[in-house]
């Protein structure tokens, strides 16, 4: 058969060609608004932080952090940190961002107003800023009392494996002593952001089998956003009393909201 007749043949027996519906994708901005997650993340865009472990030569800027965050009777004292930098560093970590001397904002006020340590040695103006820190200890109470709290005034001189106070290296609880974010950086979700990341971290490494910790009666609700369970009332007059108890059970908690 000659080529343009099959051609012809072909053509007139297929079916009539209608347009078919658009089933390509719409720009996004077109039919959604932007998570929780994203807005999180714009807010979080021009400090760009990062995590470490903190250890006893953050003592000083963990000092400053935390006497910037609490009032005067619920921060911890300089000697605290240290005791607990020093003896339990690896489950305290702190949210740092990076910045130089000529740089603008609420970044660069801090970089002004205080001495921070340079990020290396190749480039000395620019400085590793805390801008955020949990600082913790282990005790063998399944939620956070007094004397998981302070901490023995020999610690200096004398190792203990089980002190009556302070960090106990064989217990099963983790108490989250100490959550702060700077009051500059307040806003921006590097509070929840900070508590997530450590407490898998914790939970992942099979260290201990609870969080616990105390809080005030107006942070209930998003502590139970960020995975805690209320306990109730607790017995810590640490800082005047009238705190709540919060626990993270391991064994029953579940996924995080978003908030």
């Amino acid at each position: 058969m000659p080529r343009d007749l099959l051609a012809e043949k072909t053509l007139q027996s297929m079916p009539t060609l209608e347009k078919a519906e658009d089933l390509s994708p719409a720009p996004m901005s077109l039919f959604r608004k932007p998570t929780l997650l994203e807005d999180r993340f714009k807010k979080l865009a021009d400090l760009r932080p990062y995590s470490l472990l903190l250890n006893r030569d953050d003592a000083d800027d963990c000092d400053w952090l935390e006497h910037a965050a609490f009032d005067a009777n619920e921060a911890a004292s300089r000697e605290k940190i240290e005791y607990r930098l020093r003896t339990c560093g690896e489950l305290c970590t702190g949210i740092f961002t990076s910045a130089y001397a000529t740089c603008s904002g609420s970044v660069s006020s801090l970089v002004k107003a205080r001495k921070f340590p340079s990020v290396d040695s190749m480039a000395s103006d620019r400085k590793r800023i805390l801008i955020g820190h949990i600082i913790a200890t282990k005790s063998k109470s399944p939620i956070v009392t007094d004397d998981s709290m302070a901490f023995p005034s020999d610690w200096r001189t004398k190792y203990q494996l089980g002190p009556s106070t302070g960090h106990d290296e064989e217990g099963e609880t983790v108490c989250l002593h100490s959550l702060c974010v700077h009051p500059d950086f307040h806003q921006r979700g590097l509070g929840g952001v900070l508590l997530r990341g450590w407490s898998q971290r914790i939970r992942d490494s099979g260290m201990a089998k609870r969080i616990a910790l105390i809080c005030r009666e107006r942070l209930v609700g998003w502590y139970e956003k960020n995975g805690f369970k209320k306990v109730g009332p607790s017995k810590c007059q640490y800082g005047g009393g009238d705190w709540v108890d919060m626990v993270m059970d391991f064994e029953s908690a579940g996924e995080y909201e978003d908030c």
